[in-house]
């Protein structure tokens, strides 16, 4: 017979419903922060709902606007939800709707407005974009101390920045924050 998990608690002392729901770009690499942090989940048994977006992340994308919208109206009331920062750019405009009634945590590797080669007309846009999604997060989980502070240049409190490795100590400072 197998046991299901434990339910996880947040910081708050809530039940995590069921499972965290994380949206994602279907494109990710495998050594992307998003996916290494769902093994690290998975393999600490924690349930995730991967919710897989088309189009060509970062760049902004019909598809992946119109498929995260449908996912995040699906979720329930309170549900848990980790939104990849890849993502945030085609989430941006849906996000404000959700917020209230769900628990938005980005997982950010790095903010994609700053990659090597963008045009400045494009990075203008992704910045605005990833600045106004991630104001919206209860959470923004990164990996280092220079993601860290390029978050906070974006005008995110620094008590809302979250520092976990994909790794067993980084889930337990993720689930702790929740």
């Amino acid at each position: 017979m197998t046991i299901p998990p434990t339910p996880s608690f947040s910081d708050q002392g809530q039940e995590l419903h069921g499972s965290l729901h994380l949206l994602m770009p279907a494109d990710l690499p495998a050594d992307a922060y998003g996916r290494q942090m769902i093994e690290a989940l998975r393999a600490a048994g924690v349930g995730i709902t991967l919710h897989a977006l088309p189009g060509p992340h970062p760049q902004v994308d019909a598809s992946a606007i119109l498929a995260a919208d449908v996912a995040l109206t699906r979720l329930p009331d309170g549900a848990p939800v980790l939104l990849d920062g890849n993502a945030l750019p085609n989430l941006a405009a849906g996000l404000a709707a959700d917020s209230r009634r769900l628990h938005f945590t980005a997982l950010v590797e790095h903010l994609t407005w700053t990659e090597p080669g963008r045009p400045a007309d494009q990075a203008a846009v992704q910045r605005s974009l990833e600045q106004g999604a991630l104001a919206l997060m209860r959470r923004v989980v990164v990996p280092d101390a220079a993601t860290a502070a390029a978050v906070r240049d974006l005008g995110v409190q620094a008590d809302r920045i979250v520092h976990a490795a994909a790794d067993t100590s980084g889930v337990a400072v993720l689930l702790a924050n929740l």
